[in-house]
């Protein structure tokens, strides 16, 4: 099934790489202005010339969503660029690995701002822009649902915003759907970059994985799509879809 989204206004932060640029162009390339958001510039314009390439529709809105007003900001610009929000994809995020005696106070602070903090209040200004029959989807992490040592704090924003998604599903009903999608193990550079001081990671991670390897930015990308779209999933709300290649089931 062909997913369409014309004529429907999308946000997606952490747009400048990974799942979130992966989603930003899936949903221009089936028909959505996509305001694409995140703190390099550089990147940011790259993904949002990639759109235009491909034909899309894109603005780029660079801002540090940790800051005081950015969240505001953001939802005013998408507003100037349209007439309300359709879909809002939240895959902006940071992971900071150490075992908890050594994590630094700053390091805490900063992925729940990040993490938790940000998707909250940029969804908090966006919700009175909200167009009929909208979607949310929060991007969490199969940490939340299998342990994984030295990951404690990340898994901690990660579990606060399934639950924050859970309770606003209900608030938000029955005009706007909310939901969750846990990935797994990813070919992003929030993985990838860990190879080089992980000798044995990737291998250790596909030997762990049922399907036998490890999905792209696009496979996550093509989930999210299918959780906000109605054709698909319009008696979805306040669901968590874990994408992981049969990880947690097989632990």
């Amino acid at each position: 099934m062909q997913l369409d989204f014309s004529g429907k206004s999308a946000l997606v932060t952490g747009a400048s790489s990974g799942i979130g640029a992966a989603t930003a162009k899936l949903l221009a390339a089936s028909g959505a202005r996509v305001v694409v958001v995140g703190r390099d510039r550089t990147r940011l314009e790259g993904v949002g010339q990639e759109i235009a390439a491909a034909g899309g529709e894109a603005v780029v809105v660079p801002a540090d969503l940790t800051a005081d007003g950015g969240p505001d900001e953001v939802i005013a610009a998408a507003q100037r660029a349209g007439d309300g929000i359709d879909v809002l994809v939240h895959a902006a995020a940071i992971l900071e690995m150490s075992p908890l005696a050594d994590a630094s106070v700053e390091s805490i602070d900063r992925m729940w701002n990040i993490n938790a903090r940000a998707p909250m209040l940029l969804t908090r200004s966006a919700v009175p822009h909200l167009k009929d029959r909208s979607a949310i989807v929060f991007v969490s992490s199969t940490v939340v649902h299998s342990g994984f040592p030295n990951y404690a704090p990340y898994t901690a924003t990660k579990g606060a915003i399934e639950a924050f998604a859970r309770a606003l599903a209900v608030e938000l009903a029955p005009r706007t759907r909310v939901n969750v999608i846990a990935p797994g193990f990813v070919a992003t550079p929030m993985l990838t970059d860990q190879y080089p001081g992980a000798p044995g990671l990737e291998q250790w991670v596909l030997e762990r994985t049922p399907l036998g390897f490890i999905c792209s930015g696009e496979d996550i990308a093509a989930s999210i799509l299918s959780m906000c779209c109605e054709q698909t999933s319009r008696y979805l709300t306040g669901a968590t879809l874990v994408v992981d290649g049969g990880w947690t089931v097989n632990l």
